[in-house]
């Protein structure tokens, strides 16, 4: 080629950068690049991690719970309700617990709304299956009835019972405080244990009389089952809702219930008749010997007076018989004497009496002498 061409390549050569110095300045630049990068998702890290660190040391407790907090896995102490602090996740963790709060639950219904009008869930095999029961004389009873029970020991409830379902057991208690095994357990020996009550009993006294006697007597049977399983739960109550014949014979069965309360309501007037005659008819009795008694008091006292004056005069007369005998008749002629009118006396000595008295007419003060006519 012409000389002069050596020249212009020689200035462009000069001017124009050598391809291996561009790829040494990309890979600096690429190298200071992940540099950046590295030292911002560094910050990044370490910022989350500590925030990750402060967020879960920090944990509140409600007023109706109690916190459990593990380390790794085991429980190291409970705290109270309020703000608390702990060893940052995965050192330690909480779950909180409502051992404050009575939980319910029904067997043989549901509760679908519980506002100013409750509202239940229909009936259905389901619940039929739980309320229907066998009772001691071969008849079907239907029983409703609700527990309440409350949580007494967190710790207990939370590890002694449940757990083989893995993430599921723990993702159910986390979000609800109650070990979902707790409730299983109670339902199961609930039924259990009415069962063998009703079962025990006959129709009539599962359904009438017997109602308080089988809660009373379900609820101690219950919690000394629970007591055995050591699962940290004390049973409130145990109420009976309903307790009636299926379906099928309900009809029938009120037709007797009827005819049984006809038949106490005619036995309760009967004994409220015999309550009112019994104390009349005593009452007239314990009249009759009272006026009796008196009666018979009374005479005896005159009896005894009359007894006593005739024993004075008979020992006066013994003293002085014609003094006594005179003073006799004349207090016996003074008796008769005084309930006469007039009186006419007359001497045997007087031999003219016709100007005086009139013998044939009858006078008031002459008893001797009738009416003449």
């Amino acid at each position: 080629m012409p000389d002069y061409f050596d020249d212009d390549d020689s200035d462009f050569n000069q001017r124009r950068p050598r391809r291996g110095d561009r790829s040494r300045r990309s890979h600096e630049d690429a190298i200071q690049g992940i540099k950046n990068g590295l030292q911002s998702g560094a910050f990044l890290f370490i910022f989350g991690l500590i925030a990750l660190l402060v967020y879960t040391s920090f944990y509140r407790v409600d007023a109706s719970a109690e916190g459990v907090v593990l380390r790794f896995g085991e429980k190291v102490r409970t705290v109270s309700p309020g703000l608390q602090m702990k060893m940052p996740w995965p050192i330690e963790s909480v779950y909180t617990v409502p051992v404050m709060k009575i939980q319910s639950l029904e067997f043989g219904f549901q509760t679908i709304s519980a506002d100013r009008k409750t509202v239940y869930a229909k009936r259905n095999n389901e619940l039929d299956d739980v309320a229907d029961m066998l009772t001691g004389d071969l008849n079907l009873a239907h029983v409703e009835w609700i527990v309440q029970y409350q949580i007494s020991d967190s710790a207990k409830s939370l590890f002694n019972v449940g757990g083989g379902d893995g993430g599921y057991y723990m993702q159910q208690l986390t979000k609800s405080g109650i070990n979902p095994a707790i409730p299983d357990t109670i339902r199961d020996v609930s039924e259990t244990v009415m069962r063998k009550l009703v079962g025990d009993r006959s129709v009539d006294a599962v359904l009438t009389m017997g109602r308080e006697e089988i809660a009373n007597e379900a609820k101690r049977s219950i919690q000394e089952m629970l007591d055995e399983y050591d699962i940290g739960v004390q049973i409130v109550t145990v109420k009976l809702q309903t307790t009636s014949p299926p379906e099928s014979v309900k009809d029938a069965f009120q037709e007797v219930n009827r005819a049984r309360q006809n038949k106490e309501r005619v036995v309760n007037e009967a004994e409220g008749e015999r309550n009112r005659q019994i104390p009349a008819a005593r009452g007239r009795r314990d009249q009759m010997i009272s006026e009796a008694e008196g009666y018979r008091e009374l005479n005896v006292l005159e009896t005894q007076g009359l007894i006593s004056a005739f024993n004075a005069k008979l020992a006066e007369y013994e003293k002085a018989p014609e003094i006594t005998k005179q003073r006799l008749y004349l207090e016996a002629m003074e008796e008769v004497l005084s309930s006469v009118g007039n009186k006419t006396i007359i001497d045997d000595s007087v031999n003219q009496m016709l100007p005086i008295l009139n013998i044939g007419e009858s006078t008031p003060g002459n008893p001797l002498r009738g009416n003449s006519k």
